[in-house]
């Protein structure tokens, strides 16, 4: 019948009309996906962060911005209209890669980072009817210098084998082995941040001629972070030793020591004796002379008169 609704059209309309709804609305929302795990780059080196939208749309007509806001900065920012714009604190450090913005991908380079660039970056795409952004994490590290293993004496018979490196970041930590694996605990050890923000290490251990001899001193800033290594093999002219030739002359010397302190003793005694009995017979000597003149003189008087 002309002029007549079929009721087949209508649900073909209606569903047309659906799908085209859906088309669109899909079309203007995404998700921006980043690296789920820190990234790691080297101070002072160059790094790469990317994030790309799902699904891949291309984001030519968006804005897209790198900023740290935990921080209040924005690090890197590109506008609809082509233009871009660079961070007071990266100024001249970033770039923008923008090879795969037709496929809603774009990289982020930054260069000569330093401690400062370390931590939270949000990278967010902007259309004019929906927005989307992901997080990322970045650690700068520092790999300092080969550690440095200096021998000294310690109290006793044992050594005290040092080890110093400088220039790490993050905090490292310090690992003695021997040969046979063992880790040793340190006697001391410090770790002192610099003036420039990096960690100065210095780490002892004590070891005697009976231990294993074979040492080395580990260092590693993080899990995944390359570590320096050192070793140290302690031969027997390091270690102090007792010589019995010495010692068999140390207590002859000894005794003779004593043997001549006791003679000397006894010679001074037999000398203060002596002179003690000298001065009592003068004494006595001299009593006596004073009691014969005082006898003799009364009578002398008597005949006088």
């Amino acid at each position: 019948m002309l002029g007549g609704h079929h009721p087949c059209s209508s649900a073909s309309t209606l569903s047309a009309f659906l799908l085209l709804h859906i088309q669109a609305a899909a079309a203007v929302s995404f998700q921006v996906l980043a690296p789920t795990d820190p990234i790691s780059a080297v101070l002072g080196g160059t790094v790469l962060l990317r994030c790309h939208l799902s699904p891949a749309l291309s984001a030519q007509a968006m804005q897209v911005k790198w900023s740290r806001p935990r921080l209040g900065q924005d690090v890197h920012v590109y506008r609809t209209d082509g233009s871009e714009e660079q961070g007071v604190e990266y100024w001249g450090r970033t770039e923008l890669l923008r090879d795969g913005m037709q496929s809603g991908s774009v990289g982020l380079r930054i260069r000569n980072l330093t401690l400062r660039d370390e931590g939270h970056y949000l990278c967010d795409f902007q259309s004019d009817t929906y927005f989307s952004d992901a997080a990322l994490e970045l650690h700068v590290t520092s790999s300092g210098s080969d550690p440095l293993l200096h021998v000294s004496r310690y109290e006793g018979p044992g050594l005290r084998v040092t080890c110093l490196s400088s220039g790490w970041y993050p905090e490292p930590s310090v690992l003695w082995r021997n040969s046979h694996e063992k880790i040793l605990n340190p006697e001391s050890e410090q770790k002192l941040r610099s003036a420039n923000g990096l960690f100065n290490v210095s780490s002892s251990v004590v070891v005697t001629e009976s231990l294993d001899p074979a040492l080395t001193c580990k260092i590693k800033p993080g899990s995944l972070d390359p570590e320096k290594i050192s070793a140290i093999l302690l031969s027997e002219d390091f270690f102090p030793r007792i010589s019995y030739w010495w010692v068999a002359v140390s207590v002859i010397l000894t005794i003779i020591g004593i043997c001549f302190l006791i003679l000397a003793a006894s010679s001074l005694w037999k000398i203060f004796k002596k002179t003690g009995a000298t001065y009592t017979i003068l004494e006595e000597s001299h009593s006596r002379l004073s009691w014969k003149e005082a006898f003799l003189k009364p009578g002398k008087s008597k005949m006088e008169s």
